[in-house]
C-alpha cells in the first residue's frame, strides 16, 4: 500500500509541475497579447512583445512534445483519473 502511496504522491508532483510549465508560459503570452491590443507600446516594445509570445510558445510546444514522446526508460507511464463522490 505505501508503494501506491508513494506513486500517487509522485504523480501529484508532477502534474503540479505540469501544470506550472504549462501555465507560465501561457500567463506570459496572455499578458503580452492584452498589451499588444492595447496599441501603448512603442514599435521596439511591439517588437520585443512579439519575440517572446513567440519563445513561450516553444516552450508551450517543447511540454506537450515532452508529454506525447515516450518515455526515455521505456517504463510505460499511466494516468488514471478516477471519480470521486
Amino acid at each position: 500500500m505505501e508503494d501506491v502511496v508513494a506513486i500517487g504522491t509522485a504523480g501529484d508532483v508532477e502534474l503540479r509541475a505540469l501544470g506550472h510549465d504549462l501555465r507560465t508560459p501561457l500567463a506570459v503570452i496572455n499578458g503580452y497579447a492584452q498589451l499588444l491590443s492595447s496599441n501603448e507600446l512603442s514599435p521596439e516594445q511591439r517588437e520585443r512583445a512579439c519575440e517572446l509570445i513567440l519563445q513561450k510558445c516553444e516552450e508551450l510546444n517543447a511540454v506537450i512534445r515532452r508529454l506525447l514522446e515516450p518515455p526515455e526508460s521505456g517504463i510505460e507511464v499511466r494516468v488514471a483519473i478516477g471519480q470521486t463522490a
